[in-house]
């Protein structure tokens, strides 16, 4: 999902989601994030989407506030991620307590999931925190972004210090450069097994993967000898890095209008119709 150069360090280098509360045209990174990870089964594809789309329909009957992005995964493990951002802790715990306080709510949000229960094999729930120093949001139109690489970061333990530094040359390089390169830095705080990163990268279109051209080749440019050197050898402070590619799905995210308004034919697409069962008639 990224340069090679981004590869070797922040490399090895480097998701994003730059916002889930969206309201400029120009966002920014949500202080915190709260990830859903859930892992389809080959074959459920296209059912998830339909299960999921309710979610959407659930919270917007109770009028919730907790806006999210769904995407899913087009080169990597077979997953859909549903990321809902806020400013602080306190804000997130409030939102949290108002989907279980809501009249009704519980009790469909339980249909929903026993009917998704079918399509998915496992799910994981994951909270990251922004680090602004390690990242460089640029300007990025969320509504006008259509897929989203993700860089996880697995980091041996006591070498934090190391992606640090590597994360902050990869943005000096970048600065230096005056290349049009955002991406986030979150820092995994619960959830699974650390210290990890997540690294947000927006792409517009697919086609801005490919290290060859466009912002892979000036990265290439950028990057000195001695400085590929130093990301490399920082590098070793990491026991794995995982590329996923993901696209967005209008139809299992749920937004503010004002948000969906910025782009309304493609956040209005509707899941495709669930089929209808017919029943066997033996002769």
């Amino acid at each position: 999902m990224q340069p090679s150069v981004l590869r070797c360090g922040i490399g090895v280098a480097g998701l994003l989601l730059f916002s889930a509360l969206p309201l400029a045209a120009q966002d920014s990174p949500p202080g915190y994030l709260q990830i859903f990870r859930e892992e389809v089964k080959p074959g459920r594809a296209g059912s998830h989407v339909i299960t999921e789309a309710g979610w959407p329909r659930a919270f917007a009957k109770a009028k919730m506030k907790n806006y999210y992005i769904a995407m899913t995964a087009v080169y990597g493990p077979p997953e859909a991620w549903f990321m809902e951002g806020h400013e602080s802790m306190a804000e997130l715990e409030e939102s949290n307590k108002a989907i279980e306080s809501a009249p009704g709510l519980t009790a469909e949000l339980d249909k929903l999931a026993q009917a998704d229960a079918a399509n998915i094999s496992g799910a994981r729930g994951l909270l990251g925190r922004f680090r602004a120093e390690l990242s460089n949001p640029g300007k990025v139109d969320v509504a006008k972004t259509r897929v989203w690489e993700v860089l996880v970061f697995q980091v041996r333990p006591g070498h934090e210090a190391d992606f640090n530094e590597a994360a902050k040359l990869y943005k000096s390089t970048v600065e230096q450069g005056k290349i049009d390169f955002p991406w986030a830095t979150y820092e995994v705080l619960a959830g699974m097994p650390g210290p990890v990163y997540l690294v947000f990268l927006p792409h517009l279109t697919l086609t801005e993967i490919d290290p060859a051209t466009g912002v892979g080749a000036q990265l290439g440019k950028a990057f000195t000898e001695e400085a590929q050197k130093k990301l490399s050898s920082l590098a070793e402070g990491y026991t794995s890095v995982e590329d996923i590619v993901f696209t967005v799905s209008p139809q299992m995210s749920y937004m503010s209008d004002e948000f969906v308004a910025r782009d309304p034919k493609f956040w209005t697409r509707k899941p495709p119709a669930a089929k209808k069962q017919t029943a066997s008639v033996s002769q």
